[in-house]
């Protein structure tokens, strides 16, 4: 049946593939410094990743090789995608190398963190856990929205009002959550399937209006920030409460 699979793409496979393809875009946007675009970029993979289970329960396509295509389509652009937009933001080369600069070694070192522990959540996803209720450790997309979202605010797009020890430190702290065991709930109900599309939608506007308007953009930026963090630390009160149903 799996090879079945392999011979003929359902639609679901097809968003899939189109969610890793705009991921691997968005990083030769930042390899240009391309920084909207790359952003804008990733928010749409986040968009189609949630379409795709979507499309699948719809067509009732629904299959393992399926939770592979995602696997490989998201650790482009929820794990490799937004460590190198990091990277790229927070590596200065007039420093000198990363031994040679502690800005810089700690620059290479978070994301090399990201990509290893965000790697290991999503393999650890679709090997065994692709079909539970919930989610064991942080999504990847959301982590991966939290680093745009930080990344406007405090990661010298405009302005570096913190030091970038102190952001990238606290990225760190978020990543540990990746590959933990505390359970997330999935975006399958009609409230959480709102709030986290108007969580989307805020972000790109954000994003946006930060070219234009910088107050504006940075006001809506700070919501979803607040947005991202409610899911963080409510997330897993959340499932302990639809256990308890």
């Amino acid at each position: 049946m799996e090879v079945n699979s392999l011979k003929r793409l359902s639609l679901a496979d097809v968003v899939t593939l189109t969610n890793g393809l705009l991921g691997f875009l968005a990083i030769t946007y930042i390899v240009d410094k391309r920084y909207f675009e790359a952003s804008a970029l990733i928010i749409a993979c986040i968009a189609v990743d949630g379409l795709d289970g979507i499309v699948a329960r719809w067509r009732g396509t629904e299959h393992k090789v399926g939770a592979y295509l995602d696997l490989f389509s998201d650790t482009v652009s929820f794990s490799f995608a937004p460590a190198l937009l990091l990277y790229s933001l927070y590596y200065d080369p007039l420093l000198g190398r990363a031994w040679e600069s502690i800005n810089n070694a700690i620059a290479t070192l978070v994301p090399c963190v990201i990509v290893f522990l965000a790697v290991l959540r999503l393999s650890r996803f679709a090997d065994v856990e692709s079909d539970l209720s919930y989610y064991r450790g942080l999504p990847t997309p959301l982590f991966a929205l939290l680093i745009i979202v930080i990344s406007w605010l405090f990661g010298g797009m405009y302005h570096l009002y913190f030091s970038s020890y102190f952001v990238l430190l606290g990225i760190l702290i978020a990543s540990s959550l990746l590959y933990s065991k505390t359970r997330y709930p999935k975006l399958r109900k009609p409230l959480y399937l709102t709030a986290g599309s108007i969580l989307l939608v805020i972000s790109f506007i954000g994003v946006f209006l930060s070219k234009n308007s910088y107050y504006f953009g940075t006001i809506l930026l700070y919501t979803a920030l607040a947005g991202c963090l409610i899911y963080m630390i409510a997330g897993p009160f959340m499932v302990a409460k639809d256990d308890r149903r």
